[in-house]
């Protein structure tokens, strides 16, 4: 059994090693400020993409926060895929102007599919390269009036991919969605921020991102449940660097149903599973290839690492436990409860301090009151406690892609108001 605790222990230390550089990470984005690019007087013209399925509610003021841009809306194309939809979605954006492309294919209902069939029809009706770069929105989003300005000015340094600010549309309603925010935050500060000022590439979260037409000349091929990990592995694979745009905000909207958001992040945790699983073996290369510190990175941020450690924490536990049995034929329960509440304490008090750092750092894009920002704060945890459940559920259970109901139907100008 010794052998079995010192390899425990080994494999920890060599977790801690591969991810030490992540501490730099984290001080460079609490303490680093947003990198601004200067003014550009190139104009792109640029397609937006929206994929969206019933989303009569919420479509309308995304189209509107685009079409209300301060940027020259005459170089904007907007272009809608309804996908499955049974409401008035596709009726809603033709009544707003846009191009609105309907598809039928309940075998293959899931928005890797819509888009790769709705740049199927850009490239017959308009062609992919008339464009300059797309835009990726879902319908629940709202953009910031001067989003598109801004990702202007970084994709004439960056002129491969730009993702923007993401932060929660209705950030104030309860402990789940205010979580999601936090978390939101988060990936700023320790992910997209840090990279930036240090020349990194990061990742993409699904929407709020703007894509070369180069990159797509080819249309889009990424259809699993997590299309945007497996985009952003691909690309980085190629030693293509994803850029950050601070000053670009957008909002999306989060879940507030504790059963809506499990079943989301199962999906998210199996996406992520299989991306590392077809994808691993690009990344490793590539650090060699390109010798490239982006690939390295990547490669650890789509490891389920969060999955092994907890998994050999679990395996420690039990089987101090089974010795304990056998050994000495005896059960101490209180010393096995007293272990795991020491682990789900820590667990609680790491992600307690760093979603205090999170909402410090970023106080100025939330729009909540200060004692209920803090209560989301001090609940924020259970958002990472219930990670094992999640790897658990994603390994075992047949995984679908199901759509969420939106429903929060503000303008930008009526965030931080209670919805209608």
């Amino acid at each position: 059994m010794d052998t079995f605790y010192n390899v425990v222990k080994i494999i920890i230390a060599v977790f801690g090693v591969l991810y030490a550089y992540q501490s730099v990470l984290f001080v460079v984005g609490l303490f680093g400020k947003a990198k601004l690019f200067p003014e550009t007087l190139e104009k792109k013209k640029y397609g937006v993409i929206i994929s969206a399925r019933n989303e009569e509610r919420v479509i309308g003021y995304l189209i509107e926060s685009i079409q209300n841009q301060t940027y020259d809306t005459s170089l904007i194309d907007i272009f809608v895929v309804a996908d499955n939809c049974s409401d008035r979605t596709a009726q809603i954006a033709r009544d707003h102007g846009c191009h609105v492309y309907e598809r039928f294919n309940p075998k293959k209902a899931r928005k890797g599919y819509a888009l790769e069939f709705l740049f199927e029809k850009i490239e017959a009706d308009f062609g992919i390269q008339s464009f300059d770069a797309f835009f990726f929105f879902d319908a629940d989003n709202i953009l910031k009036p001067d989003f598109i300005v801004e990702t202007n000015k970084a994709f004439a340094v960056n002129k491969n991919i730009v993702r923007g600010f993401l932060n929660a549309k209705n950030f104030e309603t309860n402990i789940i969605s205010s979580a999601y925010g936090i978390h939101y935050y988060g990936a700023t500060m320790t992910y997209h921020r840090p990279r930036q000022l240090l020349g990194l590439g990061t990742h993409l979260n699904g929407t709020g991102y703007m894509v070369s037409s180069h990159l797509m000349k080819d249309g889009w091929h990424y259809t699993c449940l997590t299309e945007d990990a497996e985009f952003t592995t691909n690309i980085s694979a190629k030693n293509i660097k994803i850029g950050f745009c601070e000053a670009a905000v957008f909002y999306d909207e989060t879940p507030t149903n504790f059963r809506v958001a499990f079943r989301q992040r199962v999906r998210w945790t199996r996406g992520r599973l299989v991306v590392f699983i077809n994808n691993w073996k690009k990344l490793f290369l590539g650090i060699f290839k390109y010798k490239s510190f982006t690939n390295y990175d990547m490669l650890c941020y789509i490891t389920p690492h969060s999955l092994v450690k907890t998994f050999l924490n679990v395996a420690y536990a039990l089987t101090s436990m089974l010795v304990g049995i056998f050994v000495t034929h005896s059960f101490d329960l209180r010393a096995l409860l007293v272990a795991f509440g020491v682990y789900w304490g820590w667990v609680y008090l790491t992600n307690l301090f760093t979603g205090a750092c999170f909402v410090i750092r970023e106080r100025a894009h939330i729009h909540c009151s200060f004692w209920k920002t803090v209560f989301y704060v001090i609940t924020f945890p259970w958002f990472h406690i219930i990670d094992i459940f999640l790897f658990v559920v994603a390994l075992f259970v047949d995984v679908k892609w199901t759509p969420i109901e939106h429903k929060d139907g503000r303008k930008y100008s009526e965030l931080g108001k209670k919805p209608a």
